[in-house]
C-alpha cells in the first residue's frame, strides 16, 4: 500500500494495517461485493467497485477502486493490484443533485402541465434531462423513458403537425429565440390532444442546446373556444336575420359589433363602423345629443332610448329609435351594452307633415298632390301661376296634362322605376303651359305610403328654371362662339378638329382645313366705319355657311379671319371645290346701309389630314402658311400647303369644268372594239368605249376624265349618253342592213347607286328601237359585290327585259363563287392583267384556265380581254374560251371605221349596206 492509500484509511504507517482484511475497513453493505470482486480478479478478470469505508480514525469516505490480477513468470496469479481513488466529494455532489431533482419534482408536481429540460445534441439526437411527472399524462411516457432519448415523444406527435414542430425547434436552436408552439399529439388509441409549449434555449459548452420550459394541455381551452365561436356564430346568424339594426359595445364604450341589417342600412363595412366610426353618420344636428346620451347611460349603466337621424347608404338621413340595455354575466360583471334600432322615418315625417303641410303647400314652389293612380287632388297657387291652369282645370286630371313631348317613354319609365324603388325622384323635365309654351322645370316627386308600405299619394313640387337655363345657355354659347357672327370660336373649333382627327384616323378617312382671309376688308372698315365692317362680317359668315354641308363647320378666329372644317372628304379636290365656291360667293357685291355695292375678295389656304399634319396645331399652322401662298399668288384664289397638290388640284378642277362643257357641246364619242368568236373567228359583237374629242388637245383617253366624272357624279350623265348613243348606233347599223351584233356597254357602280338603271334601259331601248337581246351591260366585279341584295334585284329586272349581263375585269375583285352563282350573268370577262404575260407566266396561264373552266361550270360564256398575240389566242383556243377582244384584231374604232372593219372581215356575212349619208 502506498502513501496515498495509507492516508485514505487514516493509517500512520504500513505496520498499522499489515495483516488486516480489507473488507473490515468497508461498511457492511459493500464487504460481500468486494469479496466477489477479489474472486473475479483471481479468476483472471479485472473489475471496478464503488464503496463506502470507515477509516481507522472513524471517518467515512467513498472510494472507487479498479482491481487487476498480478502473475508470476509462469503466468500464475499470485496477487491482486488495486488502484483506488477518493470520490467522497463527487459522491456528495451527486447526492446534492439528486436531492435538488427530488425537490424540483415536488415543485413541478404542483405546477399545471409538464416542466421540462429538453436537450438537442450536436449530432442531432435529443433527450429530456429532466421532465416532471406530468409527462406521463402529457406524452404517456415516464421521465426515465426519455432521459437519454426523446424518440418516444416524437413518436406521438400528430403527423399533420410533425414537420412544423421540428422546424420550430430547429429555428429556436439556430437563433436561440424562445420556442413557443401550439400543436397536437395523437396516441395509439386515436386520442388527439392539443398542447402548448413555451421554453427558453441556451447554448451549452459541448455545443448542445438546452431548453427550460413547460408544456400545458390546452385541449379543453380549444374546445371552449370552438364552442364560443359556434355560439357567437349562432348569435350573429340570428342578429343578421333580425329585421332591426343591432349593435354591441364593450364596457369601455368601444362599439365592436354591428349586424348585417345595420351594415346594409349604412352601406358601410364593419371596419368603418367599429369604435366610434358609426357616429360619423349621425346627422350633425343630432350628433352632440346622441353622443351625450350614450356616454351618460354607459357611465350610469342605465337602460336608455332615444331618437336620432342616421345617414343611409344612398345619402338619405333616416330617423331611428335606438334602445340600449346593459349586459351582465353570471357573476354580475358588467360586459357592455347591446342595442337595437328601428326606422321611424315615416312616423317622423307624418308628424312633420302635420306641422308644416299647410305652410309648405302654399310656398313659392308649385305643388300638386295626386292619389296613387296619379289623379290630381290638389294644387297650390304657385302651380296655377306657373302652368296657367286654374285649380278647377287641374283637379281630376293627371300630370300628363302638362306633357311637352320632349321626353320619350323610356324617360318616364326610368323616372317611375326610381320612384318605385326609392320613394322619390328629382330631376329636370320639360313641360307645357296652358298657352302651349314649352318650359324647363326642376321637379321633385315623393311617394307617400301607408303603414303597410303601400303608396297612397304622390307629392310633386317644381319650379320654372327658364331663366336659369337661358343664362346657362348664354354662358355656354359665349364660351364657344363669336359674339358678332355667332359662329364657333377658336376654342370650339379646336375641340371639333381634335375629335374629327380621331374619327378620321379610326375610319381611315380625310379632312380639310380652310383658312380664309378677306381681301380689301380693311378698306371697307376705314371707309364706312366699324359698324359697316361688323355688318359685312355677319353677311360673310352667312354666305360661307350657306355653301357648306350640315356636317361641316365654319368658325371665326377674329378680325377678318375664318376657318372652314370639312370632315369626311373623299378627295383633296373636294376642298378645292368648296374653296372655289366660297371665292365665287364672296366676290359678289355686298349691300350695306352705307353702300349697296361693296366689293371684297377672299384668299384661302388649305391643309389636309393626314397628308399635311396629324394634329390640330400643325394643321392650323400649315393652313396659315398655305394662305400666305395664296396671297402671294395674287389674292382671290386658294392654295394648298403643298404647291404640287395646288397645281394638280387646279388642273383637275379645270379639267372638270372642261368636261362639263364637253358634255354640253357634244365632244364625247363612242368607239367600238370588236369581240371575236374564237371557234369561228367571226366578229359577233363590240364593246362601246367612250372617248373625249377635245378641240384643243385632241383625243383624251378615258383614264384622264372617267375618275373625275365618277367623283363629281358626271358619270351618271355620261353613262346615260353612252348607253343611248350605243343603242342608237346599233339600231342604225341594223337599218343599214348589217347583221345583228351584241353591243356591250359599261355600267358604273355610281349608276347602280344613283339612278334607276332599269327604267333608264327600258326607256333607251324604247326610244331607239334597239333590241334588248343585242344589248349587253358590263358590271365590274367590285360593283357587283356592293349591296348584294339590291344588286341581285336590279340584275334580275334587267335580265327579265332580255338584256345580257357580263361581269367585267373578273379576278381583280373579291367576289366568290357562292355569290356569283346567284347572279343572272351571261358572260364572264377575264381581266387583261391575266392575259398580258401568257404564255410566259405559268401562274397567269393557270388562273386564266381556271376562270374559263369555272365560268363554263356556272353556265357562263367566257371572254378574254386584251388579247394581242397569236400565242395568247392559241392558248385560249386550247382552253375552249368562247370569245376574245384586243389589239390582235383591232383597237377601238369610231363607228364608221368599225363598219369598214366589218365589211373587210371575210368571215362576216355580207349584206347590202345602205349608208345613212
Amino acid at each position: 500500500m502506498n502513501r496515498a492509500g495509507l492516508s485514505m484509511i487514516e493509517a500512520d504507517s504500513l505496520d498499522q494495517v499489515l495483516g488486516q482484511q480489507i473488507p473490515q475497513l468497508m461498511t457492511a453493505e459493500y464487504q460481500g461485493a468486494f469479496i466477489a470482486l477479489t474472486k473475479r480478479v483471481f479468476e483472471g478478470k479485472s473489475g471496478n467497485l464503488k464503496f463506502e469505508m470507515r477509516g481507522l480514525k472513524g471517518t467515512y469516505r467513498w472510494m472507487d477502486t479498479h482491481a487487476v490480477p498480478l502473475r508470476d513468470s509462469h503466468g500464475h496469479i499470485t496477487a491482486l493490484l488495486a488502484v483506488t481513488r477518493d470520490i467522497t466529494e463527487l459522491k456528495a455532489s451527486e447526492t446534492a443533485l439528486q436531492e435538488a431533482l427530488d425537490r424540483l419534482q415536488k415543485i413541478a408536481s404542483r405546477v399545471p402541465g409538464l416542466v421540462f429540460q429538453f436537450q438537442m445534441r450536436p449530432d442531432g439526437s435529443s433527450c429530456f434531462p429532466f421532465a416532471s411527472e406530468a409527462i406521463r399524462d402529457i406524452y404517456r411516457v415516464s421521465p426515465e423513458d426519455v432521459r437519454d432519448d426523446a424518440s418516444r415523444v416524437y413518436a406521438v406527435l400528430h403527423p399533420d403537425d410533425y414537420d412544423s414542430i421540428v422546424a420550430s425547434i430547429q429555428a429556436s436552436a439556430r437563433r436561440l429565440t424562445p420556442w413557443r408552439h401550439e400543436y397536437r399529439v395523437k396516441f395509439d388509441d386515436g386520442t388527439v390532444r392539443w398542447l402548448f409549449g413555451n421554453s427558453l434555449p441556451q447554448r451549452e459548452a459541448d455545443g448542445s442546446v438546452l431548453w427550460h420550459g413547460f408544456i400545458t394541455d390546452v385541449t379543453e381551452r380549444k374546445r371552449a373556444t370552438a364552442s364560443l365561436l359556434e355560439s357567437e356564430a349562432r348569435f350573429r346568424t340570428m342578429a343578421d336575420s333580425a329585421p332591426v339594426l343591432i349593435w354591441i359595445a364593450r364596457p369601455d364604450k368601444f362599439f365592436h359589433y354591428f349586424n348585417k341589417g345595420w351594415l346594409e342600412f349604412t352601406g358601410r363595412a364593419m371596419e368603418q363602423e367599429i369604435g366610434n366610426g358609426w357616429i360619423a353618420n349621425v346627422h350633425p344636428e343630432d350628433f352632440q345629443r346622441c353622443f351625450n346620451t350614450y356616454v351618460t347611460s354607459f357611465d350610469a349603466r342605465h337602460e336608455f332610448s332615444m331618437e336620432y337621424r342616421l345617414r343611409r347608404f344612398d345619402g338619405e338621413y333616416r330617423w331611428l329609435l335606438d334602445h340600449g340595455v346593459p349586459l351582465y354575466d353570471e357573476q354580475d360583471t358588467f360586459l357592455g351594452y347591446i342595442g337595437s334600432c328601428i326606422d321611424i322615418t315615416r312616423r317622423k315625417l307624418s308628424e312633420t307633415d302635420l306641422r308644416i303641410a299647410s305652410t309648405a303647400f302654399e310656398s313659392q314652389e308649385a305643388m300638386a298632390i295626386t292619389d296613387k293612380d296619379q289623379v290630381i287632388l290638389r294644387v297650390n297657387q304657385a302651380f296655377v301661376r306657373v302652368t296657367g291652369y286654374s285649380v278647377e282645370e287641374a283637379v281630376g286630371k293627371t300630370p300628363a296634362l302638362l306633357k311637352s313631348g320632349r321626353q320619350d317613354a323610356s324617360f318616364y319609365q326610368a323616372m317611375w322605376k326610381s320612384l318605385s324603388r326609392d320613394g322619390h325622384w328629382q330631376g329636370e323635365i320639360w313641360n307645357r303651359r296652358k298657352n302651349g309654351e314649352v318650359y324647363p322645370e326642376w321637379l321633385n316627386i315623393t311617394a307617400v305610403t301607408d303603414e303597410g308600405g303601400h303608396v297612397t299619394n304622390y307629392v310633386a313640387s317644381f319650379s320654372d328654371i327658364t331663366e336659369r337655363k337661358t343664362a346657362e345657355y348664354e354662358i355656354q354659347h359665349l364660351a364657344f362662339h363669336d359674339s358678332l357672327t355667332q359662329l364657333p370660336n377658336r376654342r370650339l373649333l379646336l375641340e371639333r378638329l381634335k375629335h374629327g382627327i380621331e374619327v378620321e384616323r379610326r375610319e381611315g378617312k380625310q379632312l380639310a382645313l380652310l383658312m380664309l382671309d378677306l381681301d380689301r376688308f380693311k378698306a371697307v372698315n376705314d371707309s364706312f366705319g366699324h359698324q359697316a365692317g361688323d355688318e359685312l362680317l355677319q353677311q360673310v359668315a352667312r354666305r360661307i355657311t350657306s355653301r357648306l354641308r350640315e356636317v361641316d363647320m365654319v368658325a371665326r378666329l377674329g378680325g377678318d379671319e375664318f376657318i372652314v372644317l370639312l370632315e369626311d372628304i373623299t378627295h383633296p379636290d373636294d376642298a378645292a371645290r368648296v374653296a372655289e365656291g366660297i371665292i365665287a360667293d364672296l366676290s359678289k357685291s355686298f349691300q350695306l346701309p352705307q353702300s349697296d355695292d361693296v366689293q371684297i375678295g377672299v384668299s384661302i389656304g388649305i391643309s389636309l389630314y393626314p397628308q399635311h399634319a396629324d394634329n390640330p396645331e400643325m394643321l392650323l399652322d400649315h393652313a396659315d402658311t398655305a394662305l400666305y401662298h395664296a396671297k402671294d399668288n395674287g389674292r382671290g384664289c386658294f392654295a394648298y400647303f403643298s404647291e404640287d397638290l395646288t397645281i394638280a388640284v387646279r388642273e383637275r378642277i379645270a379639267l372638270e369644268v372642261r368636261l362639263r362643257k364637253a358634255i354640253k357641246q357634244q365632244e364625247l364619242r363612242v368607239f367600238y372594239q370588236p369581240q371575236m368568236d374564237i371557234a369561228s373567228g367571226r366578229i359577233v359583237g363590240a364593246e362601246a368605249l367612250v372617248r373625249w374629242q377635245d378641240p384643243v388637245e385632241g383625243l383624251i383617253p378615258p383614264c384622264r376624265f372617267i375618275p373625275i366624272a365618277e367623283e363629281t357624279n358626271l358619270i351618271v350623265e355620261i353613262g346615260e349618253w353612252v348607253l343611248r348613243e350605243t343603242c342608237r348606233q346599233g339600231r342604225q347599223w341594223l337599218d343599214m342592213g348589217l347583221p345583228p351584233l351584241t353591243l356591250a356597254v359599261n355600267v358604273s357602280p355610281h349608276q347602280f347607286r344613283r339612278s334607276d338603271i332599269n327604267a333608264l334601259v327600258a326607256k333607251v331601248l324604247r326610244d331607239t328601237g334597239f333590241s334588248a337581246g343585242q344589248l349587253e351591260l358590263e358590271i365590274t366585279e367590285s360593283g357587283l359585290m356592293e349591296n348584294q341584295d339590291k344588286t341581285t334585284n336590279i340584275l334580275n329586272s334587267l335580265h327579265a327585259q332580255g338584256v345580257h349581263l357580263a361581269i367585267d375585269d373578273f379576278g381583280t375583285g373579291y367576289s366568290s363563287l357562292t355569290y356569283l352563282k346567284h347572279f343572272p350573268l351571261d358572260v364572264l370577262k377575264i381581266d387583261k392583267s391575266f392575259i398580258d404575260d401568257i404564255p410566259h407566266n405559268k401562274d397567269d396561264m393557270e388562273i386564266a384556265a381556271t376562270i374559263v373552266a369555272m365560268g363554263h361550270i356556272l353556265g357562263f360564256k367566257v371572254l378574254a380581254e386584251g388579247v394581242e398575240t397569236l400565242e395568247q389566242l392559241a392558248f385560249l383556243q386550247e382552253q375552249s374560251c368562247d370569245l376574245y377582244q384586243g389589239y390582235l384584231k383591232s383597237h377601238p374604232l369610231p363607228a364608221d371605221d368599225f363598219v369598214v372593219l366589218l365589211q373587210a372581215d371575210d368571215s362576216f356575212p355580207k349584206k347590202p349596206v345602205e349608208s345613212d349619208r
